[in-house]
């Protein structure tokens, strides 16, 4: 991206984040809208998503609502997926 950071399409898990140079997170989207998909014959749920495009905030129409969140770190010796 022009200031340097890093845009990231995970496809399969419906997630979309930004890094800095560094690794550090600046901010994550996770896809909120599940379609059914079949592989090898099984069907399943999936948030799937292949595209993204940053876009900066001044196309965005003035009064459209959104919110922002921070990050919060994750300690990766413990989080697991239950």
């Amino acid at each position: 991206m022009p200031n340097g950071n890093t845009l990231i399409d995970e496809g399969m898990s419906g997630r979309i984040f930004q890094i800095t140079r560094e690794g550090g997170i600046v901010w994550e989207y996770m896809v909120p809208f599940f379609g059914v998909s079949k592989v090898d014959g099984k069907t399943f749920a999936t948030p799937l998503t292949y595209r993204a495009q940053p876009v900066p905030y001044d196309w965005i129409p003035e009064g459209t609502p959104h919110s922002e969140k921070t990050v919060k770190e994750i300690d990766v010796t413990t989080f697991h997926v239950p």
